[in-house]
């Protein structure tokens, strides 16, 4: 069943978006933003399961006959979803009798006011990675059914970096038992075959030779000896270039931005602040490199990831059905982040993508060096 979104309000720090089916309560703090969902249809939301003999009205066999179905829940327990439920119903019936005032001419609807809050938000701003971190190199085994998408996300690092540190190529195959290294930042850990210039090891890697330097701790940099184990930082460049990659495998587009008439209600018309993309559960990409600033679920775009980059700059992939990084990683422009999918208010399986920058969204199009087809 689709939530509906029936009506928002809020009192300070607090907003509460209420659907058919669920109440969003999302707290803006300081430096964080929380969101809370509360489903109606949860089990052991009510006192009662659906179907059962109390909540169809039907009074159970008397004598031992079929035992009543009914939960018996904790006193406490129960006070509390009451005080809750008393709660919401005092808040709504106070912002139906008192309106909030619309100061800028106009309410941002549920998902969007979320959206806004979280974006922001000082949480979801770029901060470069601690230098200082020291490089550690994690030993890890493999379990049966582990992927490296799996493991690269458990780690913070990138596919890339456990491929190049493991010699492992596209069409390597994990087994159980298979002992990985893996290292706490993103690059490659390389041992030296025979003696070298770390000039020329600097070239071929398109890293500066100061970052080497600095991450190995060399005394004397004119020449590596044979059996060195070096790592490399970003052994790939960061961004392959200087603007925003397609996201996804397709480039057929089925909504633009700007405004629309609602697909849930055609007699609306809404503002789309971002582009879908049609994207039947395939992998998506970041578009440039940037620092994961936010996962999970998000009202009504579903599952979806917020990427903060150098610049101001902020991209959201919205209605994922998985995603395959974690908060606080550093991402390159072209790593594989998450899937596409169909989660939250959604009409088909597809991406949302949107590029923001210092809070305000611009259309994706005019950094894309590409035109759509």
């Amino acid at each position: 069943m689709k939530k509906i979104f029936a009506r928002t309000f809020k009192i300070g720090k607090f907003t509460f978006s209420v659907f058919s089916n669920e109440i969003v309560i999302v707290y803006v703090g300081g430096t964080r933003v929380y969101i809370k969902t509360i489903r109606m249809t949860a089990p052991g939301f009510g006192l009662f399961r659906p179907g059962s003999s109390h909540s169809s009205g039907k009074r159970p066999a008397p004598g031992g006959g079929r035992p009543s179905s009914r939960i018996e829940l904790p006193v406490r327990r129960i006070q509390l979803a009451a005080a809750l439920t008393v709660a919401i119903v005092a808040v709504i019936f106070a912002f139906s009798l008192y309106p909030p005032d619309d100061r800028d001419g106009r309410i941002l609807a549920g998902d969007e006011l979320i959206k806004q809050n979280l974006l922001e938000s000082k949480q979801t701003d770029y901060s470069s990675p601690d230098a200082s971190r020291r490089l550690v190199i994690n030993e890890h085994w493999v379990s049966r059914g582990e992927s490296l998408q799996k493991i690269a996300k458990k780690y913070g690092v990138s596919v890339d970096t456990i491929r190049g540190t493991n010699n492992l190529t596209t069409d390597s195959l994990l087994h159980p038992g298979m002992k990985l290294k893996i290292p706490n930042k993103d690059g490659i850990l390389l041992r030296m075959q025979k003696g070298g210039e770390l000039v020329s090891i600097a070239r071929r890697y398109r890293v500066s030779l100061k970052k080497i330097i600095e991450e190995n701790n060399f005394k004397n940099a004119d020449f590596v000896a044979a059996n060195t184990v070096l790592f490399i930082p970003d052994a790939k460049p960061l961004n392959t270039f200087s603007g925003f990659l397609w996201p996804a495998g397709r480039r057929f587009v089925t909504c633009g931005y700007g405004w629309r008439r609602s697909p849930f209600d055609p007699g609306r018309t809404e503002f789309h602040s971002g582009i879908d993309i049609r994207s039947n559960f395939q992998y998506v990409k970041a578009s440039k490199y940037g620092k994961v600033t936010y996962t999970g679920w998000l009202g009504g775009y579903g599952r979806t990831v917020v990427i903060a980059h150098p610049g101001g700059y902020k991209t959201l992939y919205g209605h994922l059905s998985r995603i395959i990084v974690r908060s606080g990683q550093y991402v390159k422009q072209g790593q594989y982040i998450a899937a596409s999918g169909n989660t939250g208010r959604s009409t088909g399986a597809h991406l949302h993508f949107e590029i923001m920058r210092n809070g305000r969204s611009i259309n994706p199009y005019i950094y894309f060096r590409k035109k759509r087809r």
